[in-house]
């Protein structure tokens, strides 16, 4: 019997095969759906709050030294720790939701076993990327926590800035564990895990 994915089986394939079969590919589940909104945007969330608190220190700054012709030491330092954490945030984002740059016109025409293959480079390539900089990251924030620094004109540590780096690399792994699973199991489920424009395998 061939692969059976969701959108392939109608009324006459459903009279072909059992109904658990039928219902199973029809009807989503907690087992064949990924997890909720959180889920799915977590990164979105936590760099959105970042972005909002980065843009009320810079128009405070602003206004504060076109009305005083000063400017508060910790203003940069800190827009710039955020910005930090923004970037390395984003970078789990688009993994999460297959947002990062493809060549279409290639992957469009593989097929589903090709495209698994695909997958499988892109994995590889992140999780070497990414472990390399997660391992040696953390000595460097060890050296910058022990260090002592503080962020110019507060008491929050410098290390803080320094952090974004081994948890957005860590999130970055852990996104693509996940989608290792996810694909991983569509793929043996039988489901189409083709290139399609905005879909993400397993909603």
């Amino acid at each position: 019997m061939g692969r059976l994915s969701g959108p392939d089986i109608t009324r006459s394939k459903c009279r072909a095969h059992s109904r658990a079969i039928c219902e199973r590919f029809s009807t989503p589940t907690a087992s064949t759906r990924r997890a909720s909104a959180l889920e799915r945007n977590l990164e979105l969330y936590l760099g959105g709050a970042l972005l909002v608190v980065y843009g009320l220190v810079i128009g405070f700054a602003v206004i504060q030294r076109t009305a005083t012709g000063e400017q508060a030491l910790w203003a940069q330092e800190s827009a710039i720790g955020m910005f930090v954490w923004v970037a390395w945030l984003s970078v789990a984002y688009v993994i999460r939701n297959e947002d990062h740059l493809r060549f279409t016109m290639v992957l469009s025409e593989l097929s589903n076993t090709g495209r698994y293959l695909v997958y499988w480079i892109e994995w590889l390539c992140w999780i070497a990327f990414a472990g390399v900089v997660f391992v040696y990251s953390i000595p460097v924030f060890g050296g910058f926590l022990s260090r002592g620094g503080t962020i110019t004109g507060t008491a929050v540590p410098d290390a803080v800035t320094y952090l974004a780096v081994t948890v957005g690399v860590g999130l970055v792994l852990f996104r693509v564990a996940e989608q290792v699973a996810w694909v991983t199991y569509a793929y043996y489920r039988g489901d189409d895990i083709r290139y399609a424009s905005d879909e993400v395998v397993g909603e």
